[in-house]
């Protein structure tokens, strides 16, 4: 019987640091990332009569915002600072033209995520007792695509 267990040493994050930016990997800076994954879209199709809910799939499936966090490290040139808070990069990040930013998770199933996403929030969480943690929100521009 396979064990199929799995922990977050198997886990790898590349994002793009601006829109149609470099590849960088962020893995060493995130503690959480939010669920992924394809949702189908559908619509009530209840007719008058029925008993129970009826649902038909409408041809387009969508990812929810997948939000980022960790601790925020302003030292590497790959890390949060540099793909999160960059305000050139924001500046393009916001631009009506943005071509997004690649997102790429390679999950401990050995399956890639791979989505193109805007960057539509960045925070940052300072504590009086502890360490400043950020926390990014990107939404997706185009379809998701498990391999």
């Amino acid at each position: 019987m396979a064990t199929g267990k799995h922990g977050p040493q198997e886990v790898t994050i590349t994002i793009d640091d601006a829109p149609g930016g470099s590849p960088r990997v962020i893995t060493p800076y995130v503690n959480t990332i939010g669920e992924i994954g394809l949702e189908n879209i559908t619509q009530e199709t209840n007719p008058f009569g029925t008993t129970s809910m009826q649902n038909t799939p409408v041809g387009i499936d969508k990812t929810a915002d997948i939000p980022i966090s960790g601790f925020l490290d302003d030292t590497a040139l790959v890390g949060p600072k540099a793909v999160f808070f960059n305000p050139t990069n924001w500046a393009l990040d916001k631009a009506s033209a943005s071509v997004g930013r690649v997102l790429v998770i390679l999950c401990a199933t050995g399956m890639t995520f791979t989505i193109t996403v805007h960057l539509v929030k960045a925070t940052l969480g300072l504590k009086k007792d502890g360490l400043t943690e950020y926390t990014a929100l990107v939404r997706q521009m185009s379809a998701g695509v498990w391999s």
